[in-house]
């Protein structure tokens, strides 16, 4: 019974991070992120993680881990824009 509460969940999870990818995607296919991770003892950008549409969903939680995994002396700043499509 665990085992198959488990793989429904599992399932339901993926369908859901899946449906918020298509659904970036179509609502607002024009939004572009980008995040860098800055060095807060140089100032100096570490990495940029940069996306538009469904490629922007998971933009910033990803530098964050990558932050976490550097200690603390790094910190995450983002922006957005939007692609002008004319």
């Amino acid at each position: 019974m665990k085992a198959k509460n488990f793989f429904i969940l599992s399932a339901s999870a993926l369908f859901l991070f899946s449906c918020a990818n298509i659904a970036r995607g179509l609502v607002t296919p024009n939004q572009c992120k980008e995040c860098a991770v800055i060095s807060l003892s140089t100032g100096d950008t570490i990495t940029k993680f940069e996306g538009c549409g469904s490629s922007n969903v998971r933009i910033y939680e990803d530098a964050a881990v990558f932050a976490y995994e550097h200690g603390c002396d790094a910190t995450v700043s983002c922006r957005t824009w939007k692609i002008d499509t004319e």
